[in-house]
């Protein structure tokens, strides 16, 4: 008889024995896990989709270039965003996965090389089937995730019928003329923004790896600050080297020094673990609005060193400069909200309202006055945050997830009764997977199987809490809470 794999001899397995996907978040939570080199690589690819969203924005700074330059970061964003939660809950060495995540990603190449046609009508086209792409194999993904994972199916066919439909509405505008094509794929990613949402119930019974999430975000967002830094860099390699062009620079990576520690020392990344969805989805969308706004305020100090020169620094380059950092500001002070911290909100609206009253005096003072004004609001922001930031934690902190088990107090070491599942041996009849009651060892097959009898033995006695018994699987199932229970928690024989 072959004696099954424990779950460490599973990992060390050669990639190729992986032969499905798992849903890797129920397996374990005492460790802290963090990217992988693949993730690493993946998030290399999306350095150029923000750098050709950067570019738009940096050559059309008018009220029309804004509108466009969120319309094009929208769907960037988002599809990192897809691909980043599926690798957390499903990632896998196996060859299967690693193939379509390559293929993911040179569909994200496509879709940054047609970034700046998209409002074209050649390049809208292109732009389109790009980004359908980029979708199309993340909804493969997740269709052999709903095949292989009958614990996550039910997530992975809403988020397959939401993606799904937001797909379609891309494709379909592929076939019309703007600015229709821009309605359509404004209708397809509102339909996939919301399809988390909608889920609400699914979303929250398939758990997300607790520390792997806020690492991936805070990662995203160390692309956009290089972005920033990118800016800076160009801005100073296009002006000649004065005193104010090259104090400008220095004031410039200051600025974006002064983000990056506002945003990974004060903004509250617990939001996206707390048991309140609210405060998980105003972080999830916030983040669009966080690294927007890093990028806006990058391409506003590129464009105010070429004008450093200048009495006076022009409309367009306030509004990307301050406008952008106000967003920043506007962003994080929301997610501080969702997590019921109230304490040094006035001091962030007082940011925010001298920061946006710098668009106004900006007109008449040189651009390295009006970064250096900027810079010295960060600051202050900073020193504020520092000071009081232990006090203003302690006040609102939220509980944060997985949620625990009520019922675990019910159960007890226990040895399996049967080999497999006690009703189906009697009936002569085949289960998929096997699940051990952990208050009396009953043996009963998955609800993936014809005649669930795991579920059936809770109906019929009570007993909350099922262990799975397949071979390199410790979690548990609460039937009461409805909601996994983690391996090490467990009190089990097996």
């Amino acid at each position: 008889m072959k004696i099954p794999m424990t779950a460490g001899e599973v990992e060390r397995q050669p990639a190729r024995l992986i032969a499905r996907p798992r849903l890797r978040t129920i397996e374990r939570t005492n460790e802290e896990r963090h990217a992988s080199w693949l993730e690493l690589f993946f998030d290399l690819v999306f350095v150029l989709g923000v750098a050709q969203v950067a570019y738009t924005l940096s050559n059309d700074l008018t009220i029309g270039g804004a509108l466009r330059y969120f319309a094009l970061f929208a769907p960037v964003w988002w599809a990192w965003v897809g691909y980043t939660f599926y690798a957390d809950r499903f990632e896998s060495e196996e060859y299967v996965y690693r193939l379509l995540m390559f293929t993911g990603m040179l569909a994200v190449v496509a879709l940054a090389v047609n970034v700046r046609g998209a409002f074209t009508t050649g390049g809208g086209f292109a732009f389109a089937l790009s980004y359908v792409a980029v979708r199309a194999v993340l909804i493969v993904l997740y269709a052999r995730a709903a095949y292989h994972v009958p614990l996550a199916r039910e997530l992975c066919v809403r988020y397959i019928i939401g993606f799904g439909i937001g797909v379609a509405l891309w494709l379909a505008s592929v076939f019309v003329d703007a600015p229709a094509r821009y309605w359509l794929w404004a209708a397809g990613l509102a339909v996939e923004l919301l399809t988390p949402s909608l889920s609400n119930r699914i979303v929250n019974r398939t758990p997300f790896d607790t520390t792997h999430i806020p690492e991936r975000f805070g990662l995203f967002t160390i692309i956009v600050l290089g972005e920033a830094v990118v800016a800076t860099a160009n801005g100073a390699l296009e002006v000649e080297w004065r005193a104010s062009s090259m104090l400008t620079a220095g004031a410039g990576f200051a600025v974006a020094a002064a983000l990056w520690w506002i945003h990974f020392e004060f903004v509250e990344d617990y939001a996206i673990r707390s048991e309140r969805m609210t405060s998980r989805y105003v972080y999830l969308y916030g983040h669009f609005f966080t690294v927007a706004g890093v990028v806006a305020t990058g391409i506003g100090v590129e464009h105010a060193i070429t004008e450093a020169g200048n009495t006076a620094a022009s409309l367009a380059t306030r509004i990307a400069l301050c406008g952008g950092a106000a967003l920043f500001l506007v962003a994080i002070t929301a997610v501080r909200l969702a997590t019921g911290i109230c304490l040094l909100v006035r001091t962030r609206l007082i940011a925010i309202g001298i920061v946006l009253a710098l668009l106004a005096v900006g007109a008449f003072i040189p651009p390295l006055a009006l970064i250096g004004l900027l810079l010295a609001v960060l600051i202050g922001e900073v020193w504020l945050e520092s000071t009081y930031d232990e006090s203003s934690r302690s006040e609102g902190a939220v509980k944060e997830s997985p949620q625990k088990c009520a019922h675990l107090n019910e159960t007890r070491p226990v040895t399996p009764n049967t080999d497999g599942c006690e009703e189906c041996i009697r009936g002569k009849q085949k289960w998929v997977h096997l699940r051990l009651c952990l208050v009396c060892g009953h043996v009963g097959c998955c609800d993936s199987s014809k005649n669930k009898h795991a579920t059936g033995h809770f109906d019929a006695t009570g007993h909350p809490v099922m262990k799975s018994l397949e071979a390199g699987e410790s979690w548990a199932w609460c039937y009461v809470d409805g909601i996994f229970v983690a391996g090490e928690s467990q009190k089990s024989e097996v």
